[in-house]
């Protein structure tokens, strides 16, 4: 299934004063908040295009009047006032949805129903936040973490692949997360 992007575009607009938008131009960039084209103004035209439609390999940066293009494979991803990391590998999008014992990502994908379509949140993982992303599935969990046969467990015993990708209201994460700290002591 194809991702939809149809011209997905995130106009930045400041929605409050320590709010940001900017390029992470590597992983480290991102653990030490360092913005490249960063815009902290809302009176500043800044824009960032994912130029998704065709899966295009750059994005495109207005910053201070200048257009900007920049390789998606060159950059570890961005964010947009208010709005969560967007990270890229091979040319796609995945979205932070949380940053606990593993990093959780989603993408949207179109789902044909009938005559009709919807989006569906597909979640993936990393170990670590610049690790490769993978599909949040039962086998890659345990593939990721080999010698904890505790958290095995509780996997098998508490999650299938449907419900895997589940937030836990209670402890406030992701089921995964909670769990795989459950299976770490």
């Amino acid at each position: 299934m194809k991702t939809i992007l149809l011209f997905l575009v995130i106009a930045v607009n400041a929605f409050g004063q320590n709010e940001k938008s900017g390029v992470y131009l590597t992983f480290n960039d991102y653990l030490n908040n360092k913005l490249s084209y960063e815009n902290t103004s809302a009176s500043e035209k800044h824009t960032i295009r994912l130029n998704g439609f065709l899966d295009e390999s750059h994005i495109t940066v207005l910053h201070n009047g200048e257009t900007i293009k920049l390789q998606k494979d060159s950059v570890y991803g961005f964010i947009a006032f208010g709005k969560p990391l967007v990270r890229f590998q091979n040319n796609k999008q995945f979205y932070l949805a949380e940053k606990g014992a593993v990093w959780i990502f989603y993408n949207e994908v179109s789902v044909p129903e009938g005559k009709r379509s919807r989006i569906e949140k597909r979640y993936y993982f990393s170990a670590t936040g610049n690790g490769e992303l993978v599909e949040l599935t039962l086998a890659n969990l345990k593939q990721a973490f080999p010698l904890n046969q505790k958290f095995h467990d509780i996997l098998d015993a508490q999650c299938n692949n449907k419900n895997i990708s589940e937030y836990d209201s209670f402890y406030k994460m992701f089921k995964v997360n909670h769990l795989l700290k459950e299976g770490s002591k």
